[in-house]
């Protein structure tokens, strides 16, 4: 954990994108397989199921710190983030434990699930003792399941290829599926995506990275000027689904999110269409909810997402189909490095005669007919055109090298606010009070969110004010502060 927490220092304390990939490598250069495994999985978006609830660490933390509750919220306002938090108001370790990140995840972190709440509070003290603020912090966002660091997958990647002196896009490939909610990193998977030997099985239901988009922000006057004329492009319409890969191979069928999730069970309805396809097909598309022709608004995929049991009512109220976008692989050969144009001719192909739908094509001679169809898009259920270059290639991630993919889309600034809601991502920006007096009335414990009403601001404002008064004075009548609390102040 020593050596991980270095370098979490080293990446949080830069913004220089070499100086990431130097940390990375000097890493994994010096780290132990099963460590670096863990590390890949963490750096790269993983993260485990939380084993222990915040409010419970918070509890913890405040009487093995021995500080009063109003002092430790002071603390976390302060702060602003709870695992922080921790990390500071501890008493100072007598000894850091050598112990690598791989034993400290297999051995400590995950086995705590299955132990009492006596256990847990037991071992959980124990642990954060021989830490130092930074392994203290980490392994609290570890077991609340709240990891995140200011380094990409694509860093990652580009770091291990050139530890193991491989292409990136291989190592991409080679990832996919490594952050998958049921994987178990380990020394061998590690050692399998820096090999030179390895090769593809057959029988894997890996899928390869996705070609993401990017946004279309010129003029209508500058399109044929800069994107050549409108012949030249596939253009297609961009539905708001579930970006998905579905992959055939061996008489085994998988569905991936672009999420690099493992979905086919959420899915029977695309698992029966990929049915129709021969072994040794990938192809790219999107999960939809499809119904009187159309596709149907994204909240009622939501809705059939959330479903932990699909009865018939659920999969009748909200039927799924999958619009298939690219051919990726074929008769067991990877594609993507042909043409657009040339893996359209043949997705179409081998989907005739099948229930597969591919996505449809606008053709028109200007660009000014496709930007008037593109006024269509809401009446259509879609958010506008995804514009393909008949020569481009498959390429990796959000890339222009490999042929340009751009994604023109009407409101485009509102759909963006509206996705950032739909996904939660202003969630890490909410500030909680800790609720370690649930039952005083003067104890605000609710949520400050973007948009509520100045009033509101004011009166929580008020409320903690008047609270953390209250609660001194009280303090004050008690005892006088332990020593290791004056970090607060």
């Amino acid at each position: 954990m020593k050596r991980f927490a270095q370098l979490f220092n080293e990446l949080d304390a830069s913004t220089a994108t070499n100086a990431k990939v130097d940390a990375l490598k000097r890493y994994f250069d010096q780290a132990s397989d099963a460590d670096a495994a863990w590390a890949v999985y963490f750096l790269s978006g993983g993260k485990p199921r939380q084993v222990v609830p915040t409010g419970t660490l918070s509890e913890l933390a405040r009487q093995h710190a021995d500080i009063a509750p109003w002092l430790f919220d002071e603390c976390y306002q302060a702060v602003g983030d709870l695992a922080e938090t921790i990390a500071h108001v501890l008493p100072v370790a007598t000894t850091v434990s050598d112990v690598g990140l791989a034993a400290w995840v297999e051995q400590r972190l995950l086995p705590l699930r299955d132990t009492t709440p006596e256990q847990r509070a037991e071992r959980i003290t124990a642990y954060w003792d021989e830490l130092d603020p930074t392994g203290r912090f980490l392994l609290t966002k570890l077991i609340g399941g709240g990891f995140r660091v200011g380094v990409s997958k694509l860093l990652v990647q580009r770091a291990l290829a050139a530890q193991a002196g491989l292409d990136a896009k291989l190592i991409a490939q080679r990832m996919m599926g490594f952050t998958d909610k049921t994987a178990r990193p380990d020394a061998a998977l590690y050692r399998n995506l820096l090999s030179h030997d390895a090769v593809p099985q057959a029988d894997s239901g890996q899928p390869y990275p996705f070609f993401l988009a990017h946004a279309l922000e010129l003029p209508l006057s500058d399109f044929e000027p800069k994107l050549g004329p409108p012949s030249d492009w596939l253009v297609e319409w961009k539905y708001d689904g579930i970006r998905a890969q579905v992959v055939r191979r061996a008489g085994n069928i998988w569905v991936w999110s672009r999420g690099e999730e493992l979905v086919t069970d959420r899915f029977p309805e695309v698992v029966a269409l990929a049915g129709q396809l021969p072994d040794g097909t990938v192809l790219d598309g999107e999960i939809l909810v499809w119904k009187d022709g159309k596709p149907a608004p994204f909240n009622l995929l939501q809705q059939r997402i959330g479903r932990k049991t699909l009865n018939k009512k659920v999969l009748a109220d909200a039927p799924i189909s999958f619009m298939a976008y690219d051919l990726l692989e074929w008769q067991g050969q990877d594609v993507r490095e042909w043409p657009q144009h040339q893996r359209r001719e043949q997705l179409i192909e081998l989907t005739r005669g099948t229930m597969l739908n591919v996505s449809p094509v606008e053709q028109r001679t200007t660009w000014q007919e496709l930007a008037t169809l593109r006024e269509e898009s809401r009446a259509r259920g879609v958010e506008g055109f995804m514009l393909k270059h008949h020569a481009s290639r498959y390429g990796s991630g959000r890339t222009k090298a490999d042929g340009t993919w751009w994604k023109p889309r009407p409101g485009a600034a509102r759909c963006a606010s509206a996705r950032r809601l739909r996904q939660g991502l202003f969630g890490p920006h909410r500030r909680r009070v800790p609720r370690s007096r649930p039952r005083d009335p003067r104890h605000h414990a609710g949520e400050v969110r973007p948009g509520a009403q100045r009033q509101a601001h004011a009166d929580v404002r008020a409320g903690l004010r008047r609270h953390q008064q209250e609660s001194a004075a009280q303090e004050r009548h008690r005892g006088a502060i332990p020593p290791h609390a004056a970090y607060a102040k």
